[in-house]
């Protein structure tokens, strides 16, 4: 039987996955590296929210574990991106 509840997590992971496609055009298409830097971190976050989405539709808190390492992976991956970027200024 569907719920309200599993209606709206369905619809909140279906927007976020039409947003995440979107982002992914962003970061295919540039135009430069700043401009995929940002994309990438919010792939990132995008990514976070639809584990945590999930998460709590299966009622698995495990889950969550996987949420904070792909949150502090994505933070890495844009601090990494950050300091090519600078490097590249320099």
């Amino acid at each position: 039987m569907i719920t309200l509840f599993s209606l709206l997590i369905g619809l909140f992971m279906s927007i976020l996955s039409l947003s995440m496609a979107l982002t992914a055009w962003r970061l295919l298409r540039g135009p430069s590296i700043p401009d995929r830097a940002l994309a990438f971190d919010v792939i990132m976050v995008h990514v976070v929210g639809l584990i945590a989405l999930y998460a709590i539709y299966v009622d698995e808190d495990l889950l969550i574990d996987a949420v904070i390492i792909v949150a502090v992976l994505g933070f890495l991956g844009t601090v990494a991106i950050a300091r090519y970027i600078e490097r590249g200024r320099s």
